[in-house]
């Protein structure tokens, strides 16, 4: 029997849910919460004397300043560990195929992640942000795309 995992995340949660053809419900595996991505910028990065940049345009720019914000950082932290999770995973044969559920932005990141090895288990992407469902009304929205291949 085939077993499909299902990832429902957004940048700073995840649940990841088992479906197989022999249960109707989806079951709940894992969750992880990345307490990071939901801390303010102020608190994941500070001078060293703790003051603020003057408010307002300037001419003046830092040439060593991140090209990301700490929150876009810690977001990409979070989505590579549940890359690195998943692969894992089917390197186990835990699952057969894949869904991932997130919102645009982080399901680009984390489609990136996905080694070729496991982008090929990939059944399916739904780019929203569903995470605040309860898993009935997950299966329930995504019961077109989550289905048990032969």
């Amino acid at each position: 029997m085939k077993t499909v995992w299902i990832l429902v995340c957004d940048g700073a949660k995840s649940r990841t849910f088992e479906k197989d053809g022999k249960e109707r419900a989806w079951r709940l595996i894992e969750e992880s919460i990345h307490a990071e991505s939901r801390s303010r910028a102020s608190q994941l990065v500070s001078d060293h004397s703790g003051r603020r940049a003057s408010e307002g345009p300037s001419v003046h720019h830092n040439a060593l300043a991140p090209a990301s914000s700490p929150k876009e950082v810690e977001k990409g932290h979070f989505v590579h560990s549940l890359a690195m999770m998943l692969d894992q995973a089917m390197r186990s044969r835990r699952f057969d195929r894949l869904v991932l559920v997130a919102p645009p932005h982080v399901l680009g990141m984390l489609k990136k992640e996905l080694t070729p090895e496991l982008g090929k288990h990939l059944l399916g992407t739904v780019g929203k942000n569903l995470n605040h469902l309860t898993a009935e009304e997950l299966a329930d929205e995504l019961r077109d795309v989550v289905r048990i291949p032969l």
